[in-house]
């Protein structure tokens, strides 16, 4: 027989050697990448599970030889070979790019959903990398690893590329502020307050955002504190127009700081410039080119009991005129995006309380349209000086124009609210309308500022009963106090719940000093009011100690004054505060009526009304066109008679 020729010998192994690789099939080292690997006794869907190998587990995956079923690879654990699918597996290495853990806590996911069962959490600052193909699941979420392991998926959002830095993580943080998104920008604020261990001014960051979220009415003043320092132009000649330049501007009866203010305009309100007396215009409003105005009505107690008080026709429809500083006026009317255009041109650093003046107005005056564009600047500028209560407040307005979207063509004049307010700090016109909850042991500290109390929860104690204390004497035919002890035990006790009442009243009005006042919202209209405008305050006597309740209006007590009009007005909200006698057990409303007998009639209704259903009528604050606040003390209930 003839030998091999090497080559040949050479050829041969080569081709065994494919056999048998074909025959074993190859293996591959793998990652388990979800939360759990289910391991079959057989290569089939329906077989039993036999075993499942956690998140991270590294297995030797064998691919399936020729004989064997498609798809299913073998996996041979220290029970035996068990057999599975390619889904839930990653070849290893898996290691992607590097990221950081940007904020304080960062839960890791055994699923990639937030649903996902928490695992672990991740501190600030841990380097981690992303699994180079993660398996199919919500795209938000990403697998990392770390110290070589795969520990589960985390919401990018919460990773970065660069060890996260105080600075950078306020720069992303106002990013998600323009964004409107609350929740992550807060989350980028704590991570630098962590990063910075307490110091700095990233504090007020995370203190601002958590007032957004408990009282974003707090933060309004922000963006309202702006002067001069807003003014585009000049101030207005005699004869011409004048257009207001702060947020709120007040108009006095005299040209003196000292005089009463008498009306409060808003920013761009429009008024005519009758004359000039140094750093004071004597003024009349335009109320066709103003959105919204406060007017003080003076004091209802001048009112007659029991009567109208009539306007005349000289005093109707006459335009409101008194005194403004000319410092708070300017003789043009600029666009937001003229504001910021100006704004724009200003040196940041250098003029910095400009540019904020200017933006904060712009904003003031935006379109809906407008306010993004002007939001990102204000931020910007706000995180600049460290202004992050600012920056909120301005994150807070673009959500608002987001939410409010266009608004809806007005359906003409309308009295759209009544409010009943115990006292003021200081001038109404001027004040925030703050609710205040009254609790006998309250403490009411004065607030800053001027500010009005809606006051809930505040009415007189009921006496108390000492029928419960009482036996019924058969032979004397009546209830007779025994027990003298217990008898003293509850009027001790009752007069603390007086004392403690008197001493927190006490404590309310020297934090919100009287008289109470009405403040009534009415929405002007294009056109001509549906009739004249009356205020009224109906005291009411108010018997708690029957069976039912029971309200009597004191119709020789009303007051009912008529308030002046403009002849013709744009569409805007007005406000107007009159001064009250009574708070506790008193209604005050507000009607149109085309005469002072038909107003009357209108409140006598609205009595007759309160009287028969009061129930009805204090669940409600409108009916036939009365639009009112009631102030009732609550039942207290029947006491049985009784006699010593």
């Amino acid at each position: 027989m003839r030998p091999r020729t090497p080559s040949l010998t050479r050829a041969a192994g080569c081709t065994l050697a494919l056999l048998l690789a074909t025959a074993c099939g190859s293996s591959q080292e793998m990652t388990v990448i979800q939360e759990e690997l289910e391991l079959r006794n057989e290569a089939r869907d329906d077989a039993a599970v036999v075993e499942r190998l956690p998140l991270g587990t590294r297995v030797k995956v064998h691919s399936p030889r020729p004989w064997e079923t498609e798809g299913w690879h073998r996996i041979v654990t220290k029970a035996g070979t068990r057999w599975t699918k390619l889904e839930g597996l990653a070849p290893y290495p898996l290691r992607g790019e590097t990221r950081f853990v940007r904020v304080e806590e960062l839960p890791v996911h055994a699923t990639r959903e937030a649903s996902g069962r928490v695992s672990e959490t991740l501190k600030l600052g841990t380097e981690v990398q992303l699994l180079a193909e993660d398996p199919p699941g919500d795209a938000a979420y990403r697998g990392v690893i770390h110290e070589g392991t795969l520990r589960g998926y985390v919401e990018e959002f919460a990773l970065s590329a660069q060890k996260p830095l105080t600075r950078d993580l306020l720069a992303a943080s106002s990013e998600y502020l323009k964004k409107g998104d609350f929740d992550r920008a807060k989350q980028l604020a704590k991570a630098a307050l962590a990063m910075a261990e307490g110091t700095g001014r990233s504090g007020a960051l995370v203190e601002a955002l958590t007032v957004a979220e408990t009282d974003p009415g707090e933060l309004k003043a922000e963006l309202t504190a702006f002067d001069d320092k807003a003014a585009i132009d000049f101030p207005p000649a005699k004869g011409a127009q004048g257009y207001v330049i702060p947020y709120r501007a007040a108009v006095r009866e005299g040209p003196d700081d000292r005089d009463a203010i008498v009306m409060v305009l808003p920013v761009d309100a429009a008024v005519e410039m009758l004359d000039l007396k140094g750093p004071w215009a004597h003024v009349a409003l335009i109320a066709k080119e103003t959105p919204w105005m406060a007017v003080s009505l003076g004091d209802l107690a001048k009112v007659e009991v029991g009567e109208t008080a009539a306007l005349s026709p000289a005093q109707r429809g006459g335009r409101a005129r008194g005194y403004m500083r000319l410092a708070t006026l300017q003789a043009k009317r600029p666009s937001a995006n003229e504001h910021l255009g100006l704004a724009n041109s200003l040196l940041r650093k250098e003029r910095a309380e400009e540019r904020l003046a200017l933006l904060k107005r712009a904003l003031a005056i935006a379109e809906p349209a407008q306010v993004p564009q002007i939001v990102q600047v204000l931020i910007d500028d706000a995180f600049q000086g460290e202004r992050y209560r600012l920056a909120v407040a301005a994150a807070l307005q673009l959500k608002e124009a987001a939410q409010g979207g266009p608004q809806a063509p007005s359906q003409g004049w309308k009295i759209e609210t009544v409010t009943s307010l115990y006292g003021c700090s200081g001038g109404p016109l001027e004040a925030q309308v703050e609710q205040v909850d009254f609790e006998p042991d309250g403490e009411f500290p004065k607030p800053t500022g001027n500010v009005c109390a809606l006051v809930t929860g505040l009415f007189s104690p009921c006496d108390v009963c000492l029928s419960d204390l009482s036996e019924y004497d058969a032979k004397e035919r009546q209830h007779v106090l025994r027990d003298k002890v217990a008898v003293d035990e509850a009027l001790t006790d009752h007069g603390e719940v007086i004392t403690d009442h008197t001493k927190a009243t006490s404590r309310l009005e020297d934090a919100y000093p009287r008289p109470s006042r009405m403040r009534v919202t009415v929405r002007a209209g294009s056109g001509a009011p549906p009739g004249r405008l009356f205020l009224f305050e109906l005291p009411l006597e108010v018997e708690r100690y029957e069976a039912t309740p029971i309200v009597k209006p004191l119709f020789k007590e009303a007051r009912v004054s008529e308030i002046d009009l403009p002849e013709s007005a744009n569409e805007g909200r007005w406000e107007y505060w009159m001064s009250t006698l009574q708070w506790e057990d008193a209604a005050h409303g507000a009607v149109f009526a085309s005469d002072p007998k038909a107003a009357w009639k209108a409140v006598q209704a609205f009595a007759r009304q309160l009287q028969a259903k009061p129930s009805e009528v204090q669940a409600r604050n409108e009916t036939a066109g009365v639009v009112y606040s009631l102030h009732v003390s609550p039942h207290c209930g029947k006491c049985p008679t009784r006699r010593k």
